[in-house]
């Protein structure tokens, strides 16, 4: 049973571990899959909201007011619902602790999705590994990989990708910084003329239309810990697809970037209860 010290939310005292208590509950809530919030301590917009969303969708309130209170009826509600790491078969879905602010942009639905899939697939926790990426990002990726394994690159992208790989190939004698910044450039030549390198290089306002999202293998690995069965998460995910959740799916734990690849259309078909 978690407990606050004080009052989380709107108008609220917001102590620093309290908004992080009730941020976890948040998360961690078995009835519906409603947000996953960043458990970073702040009252912010997306904390509020999502105790609003709470108190309207499962403790019912008529009239909501987006605060947790330590003796409250929200309280009660998330201490009844949640569950510490997935027991009786339940599963979260998390971002690596390395996705910064911008990219934490997953739409709910998605986080459903892939909740879904890990519960089905007997597996406790699954770790969003990346979503949406600037060229520069884009690049710094491509250029890790390809230092490592030019070959595998040219093997994981399509000829977008295979330009930007060219430039590497051709000037990867020349200083780290320079070789980037010549890949950036063709990346953003490309994306001017509506031609990606990745799908996860693209604006936010494309990503909310179709989220791209990897989930990877060793940080939900690392998560899961005996729970954890690649081969159940990789059939899990392609029933998922053949189902209509997951408008595609690509199996990339053999390649370079060691991960799941799903594209996920918000609210393409309503979840299970």
């Amino acid at each position: 049973m978690s407990s606050i010290t004080g009052s989380v939310g709107r108008g609220g005292v917001n102590r620093l571990q309290d908004v992080k208590t009730v941020q976890t509950l948040l998360n961690n809530h078995r009835k519906l899959p409603l947000t996953n919030l960043y458990v970073n301590g702040q009252a912010d917009p997306s904390t509020i909201q999502a105790i609003e969303e709470f108190q309207r969708r499962v403790v019912k309130m008529s009239v909501v007011d987006g605060r947790v209170d330590p003796a409250g009826a929200t309280l009660r509600a998330l201490n009844s619902t949640s569950f510490p790491n997935s027991p009786n078969g339940q599963a979260t879905v998390v971002y690596k602790d390395s996705l910064s602010s911008s990219e934490r942009i997953v739409d709910q639905y998605s986080f459903g999705v892939i909740k879904m899939v890990m519960q089905n697939a007997g597996c406790s926790k699954g770790v969003i590994s990346s979503t949406i990426r600037t060229p520069e990002e884009q690049v710094d990726i491509m250029y890790k990989n390809a230092k490592a394994s030019l070959a595998g690159q040219y093997d994981l992208y399509g000829s977008n990708g295979d330009l930007v790989l060219k430039i590497y190939e051709n000037h990867k004698q020349k200083p780290e910084t320079e070789v980037k910044n010549l890949m950036v450039a063709k990346v953003k030549e490309l994306l001017q003329n509506d031609q990606r390198v990745s799908l996860h290089v693209t604006t936010p306002e494309k990503y909310k239309l179709k989220n791209i999202i990897d989930v990877g293998v060793n940080s939900t690995q690392s998560a899961a810990g005996a729970s954890f069965n690649k081969a159940a998460i990789t059939e899990a995910f392609k029933k998922a697809e053949k189902d209509g959740f997951i408008s595609k799916f690509i199996d990339e734990t053999n390649k370079s970037n060691n991960c799941w690849h799903v594209e996920i259309v918000p609210n393409a078909k309503p979840l299970p209860h």
